[in-house]
């Protein structure tokens, strides 16, 4: 009868010999040619939560591949680390690809910083593309940036772009806890009296809410 340790070395061997069939290194795999290796290895090297893992993950983002490039920016949002963000500003500015621009844009909608706000205002504006710039105004609302406000009503005021309009018209609505009978399909004239109505109230709402959360934190 084999021993405990004889057991347990068997066991090892055949592990490793699985591993080397069919598992990949994290390091390894997010330079594989297999869409599906890349797209594990990236879940993997996130947990580790470092510097070089956030740098590997980025280079994932280039992928020929937008799903995977997409599962790369995510992994990247896991992290929460600030080499992780510095990659998401990257992509959110340089990339090319709409979906995996606006993949990003929403995963800095769940940091915390200065920075991403500013990046995230500066998207709202100028990304030519509808459904970018749409998923920039759900992450200032997911980020209470209250300041951005004033923005958001030009946006819904003033975009070409009905669906940004809409989308901008909720973040309001969502921060401040208020709704304004806004609907994207009435007539122009009912839009912009519901409009209207929105910055009449919402600016001295943001403003009123601010201020309590500033109070609040200064409790703690």
């Amino acid at each position: 009868m084999l021993s405990r340790a004889a057991l347990v070395a068997a066991a090892a061997f055949a592990i490793g010999g699985l591993c080397a069939a069919g598992c990949k290194d994290p390091d390894q795999g997010v330079t594989s040619s297999n869409p599906n290796d890349v797209v594990k290895s990236v879940g993997e090297l996130a947990k580790r939560g470092t510097d070089e893992a956030a740098e590997r993950i980025s280079r994932a983002t280039t992928h020929t591949d937008s799903m995977v490039a997409t599962e790369a920016v995510r992994s990247l949002g896991s992290m929460r680390q600030p080499k992780a963000v510095e990659a998401l500003r990257r992509v959110a500015a340089e990339e090319k690809r709409p979906d995996v621009r606006e993949a990003a844009v929403l995963e800095l909608g769940r940091q915390t910083r200065d920075q991403e706000l500013r990046l995230l205002e500066e998207v709202l504006q100028r990304d030519p593309e509808p459904r970018v710039r749409a998923a920039a105004a759900s992450s200032l609302s997911r980020l209470k940036a209250w300041d951005s406000i004033p923005l958001l009503m030009d946006v819904a005021e003033k975009d070409p772009d009905l669906m940004v309009q809409s989308r901008a018209v909720a973040a309001i609505e969502t921060m401040i806890g208020l709704k304004f009978g806004y609907d994207a399909h009435a007539p122009p004239a009912e839009r912009q009296k519901a409009l209207a109505r929105m910055r009449s109230i919402a600016m001295t709402a943001a403003a009123t809410l601010k201020q309590g959360e500033t109070r609040r934190r200064g409790r703690r």
